[in-house]
C-alpha cells in the first residue's frame, strides 16, 4: 500500500477553492454589462420619482428671494 504524503488532502481542498474562486471571478465579469444597464435603470427610477416627491417645494433661490411670512405671536399660558 502506497502511503501518501500528510497534506495531500489539504492541497487538494485549497485547489477545489481556488476553482470555484476563479468560476465565480469569471461569472461576476461576465455580468458586469448586465448590472451597469441595470444600476442605470434604478438611478433614472430614483431620480424621476425623488422628482415627482419633491413637485410643489420651492427651490432655495426662491425661498431666499420670498422669505417666508413671520408665524404670528404665540398665546401665553402654556407650560412656559
Amino acid at each position: 500500500m502506497k502511503r501518501r504524503h500528510p497534506l495531500t488532502s489539504l492541497v487538494l481542498w485549497l485547489g477545489l477553492c481556488c476553482l470555484v474562486l476563479l468560476l465565480a471571478l469569471v461569472w461576476v465579469v461576465s455580468q458586469r454589462d448586465v448590472a451597469e444597464v441595470q444600476l442605470d435603470r434604478a438611478h433614472l427610477a430614483g431620480m424621476e420619482l425623488g422628482q415627482t416627491m419633491c413637485l410643489g417645494f420651492r427651490s432655495e433661490m426662491e425661498r431666499a428671494a420670498r422669505p417666508a411670512t413671520a408665524p404670528a405671536a404665540t398665546q401665553r399660558g402654556g407650560l412656559l
